[in-house]
């Protein structure tokens, strides 16, 4: 199956609708204004040598009438006489030409006559037109039912050239006026046309920055209005299917959400993949939950998991669920992140500080704090559940230990292994607790707490906790950690 090649339209000159149809009406007003024109013009040229042919057959009659009883006594001087005497009388004629039935002829004027117009001349029993670009007139000269020559006279076509001169001069100023006023209108009419079209475009680019309030009017009854109001219920369907989208990427793993709502369908397959999972939870939190109200014991879990989120996000980690009290985040997947176990790490120190910078007290006094433990290792990524009910999660001894990580602590601290400690690079120490017994583990693992010393990674949690606290930043805001310079 071949591939479908789209052209980007903006690497394309942009030339307005407008100017396509003033263009595309003034060629097309320009071309008939030339058409009727010429035809104007033939017309007139035709009426006007039926004229020339009308005057002709009465002067070329009267010369006839004068030269016959010339012709007959064969007097070429008095022939001469009446022929320039005619020419001077008549201006409009610019030469003569005299043929005698003995084949003589006299030519008068500044004219040359070729063997087919002479044959013509011989041959014309009433008035006719010679061939040929020049104006010829002639006819047969009979007296006494006897033919005794032939005359033609060449009249000027200056009288047609001032004639066309004038018809092409008024209607050229016509002609532009007529393609300048329609211009105009077209101009103004596909102005009206395209505005909706310039707004449906500025509208669409809105709507592809993100943009879905955006809404237009929709005037007329035509197919303008039409798109206009389906372009509306497009953008309404769309910001609908935004907070759906919103809301479910709350509750569910945001991969899936992508796939269903960008692809309709979510490919999910269960896999083996490597990651660092981080549990945090509260210490205390039965007593703590006895003690207070339930709004309360809410409202504060609420506010530190807000603020959790945010680190998790910014260090490239994933929220996969909350557990009462606790959280549990994974790092490197959905989202990928070579360097997952030290970004896990500097997430759950900066939980730590943002607890303490939270300062949310018990009656007793005492602050509130929470343990935060985390391993790495293989996990099983999979839908966990029934049919009716999954979970989108991981699942593994990866898991179970990272769980237990955060129980050999007493509160503002992150627990790791020893193993897991080896991948998190420099700038970190380990403070040893010793082998621990993991519940679910048949060997003890070596356990110990993580202290930053690097003042690079030291920035950088500190600045995580920073924008962490800036609610005014969106919530799903990650930034790329090696790209953090202040």
């Amino acid at each position: 199956m071949n591939d479908v090649v789209y052209v980007n339209a903006k690497d394309a000159p942009r030339f307005p609708l407008r100017w396509r149809w003033t263009m595309l009406v003034g060629f097309a007003v320009a071309t008939a204004v030339l058409v009727l024109a010429l035809v104007i013009l033939d017309m007139e040229r035709d009426a006007w040598l039926d004229s020339q042919e009308s005057q002709a057959e009465v002067l070329v009659d009267r010369l006839g009438d004068e030269l016959k009883i010339p012709m007959l006594s064969g007097s070429a001087a008095e022939v001469d006489v009446i022929v320039h005497g005619f020419l001077k009388t008549v201006p409009a004629v610019l030469a003569a030409h005299v043929q005698y039935v003995d084949g003589k002829s006299q030519l008068f004027g500044e004219a040359v006559m070729d063997a087919t117009m002479l044959k013509e001349v011989v041959q014309a029993r009433h008035i006719t037109r010679l061939t040929g670009d020049d104006l010829w007139f002639a006819k047969r000269i009979v007296y006494g039912g006897t033919t005794i020559g032939s005359v033609a006279v060449r009249y000027s076509e200056d009288a047609w050239e001032s004639l066309a001169g004038r018809l092409v001069t008024r209607m050229f100023w016509a002609a532009s006026l007529v393609i300048v006023l329609a211009s105009m209108l077209v101009y103004w009419v596909a102005g009206k046309m395209s505005r909706p079209m310039e707004l449906l475009a500025a509208a669409a680019a809105q709507v592809a920055g993100g943009d879905y309030s955006v809404r237009l009017a929709v005037e007329g009854n035509d197919e303008v209005s039409d798109a206009t109001s389906q372009f509306n219920s497009m953008v309404e369907e769309l910001a609908h299917k935004e907070e759906i989208r919103d809301v479910f990427g709350k509750y569910l793993n945001p991969k899936l959400v992508s796939e269903v709502f960008d692809g309709g369908t979510a490919h999910v397959e269960d896999s083996s993949q490597e990651v660092t999972v981080l549990f945090a939870d509260m210490v205390g939190f039965t007593s703590f939950s006895e003690s207070a109200e339930p709004a309360k014991i809410v409202e504060v879990l609420n506010k530190h998991f807000e603020i959790f989120h945010r680190i998790i996000d910014y260090f490239n980690g994933h929220v996969d669920k909350y557990i009462g009290d606790a959280v549990m985040a994974v790092f490197n997947h959905p989202n990928e992140d070579s360097e997952h176990a030290r970004h896990a790490t500097m997430a759950g120190l900066a939980m730590t500080v943002a607890c303490r910078k939270l300062g949310v007290l018990r009656r007793n006094g005492e602050a509130i704090s929470f343990r935060v433990g985390l391993n790495r290792g293989n996990v099983i990524v999979g839908s966990i559940g029934a049919a009716e009910r999954l979970e989108y999660t991981v699942i593994g001894d990866t898991v179970n230990v990272a769980s237990r990580m955060g129980g050999l602590g007493e509160g503002g601290e992150v627990i790791l292994s020893q193993a897991t400690y080896k991948h998190l690079g420099e700038g970190f120490t380990f403070d040893s607790m010793g082998k621990k017994i993991v519940k679910g583990v048949s060997d003890e693992i070596e356990c110990g707490r993580v202290i930053v010393i690097d003042e690079e990674a030291q920035r950088k949690i500190s600045h995580a906790v920073a924008l962490a606290f800036d609610l005014t930043l969106p919530s799903d805001v990650r930034l790329i950690i090696g790209d953090v310079n202040t």
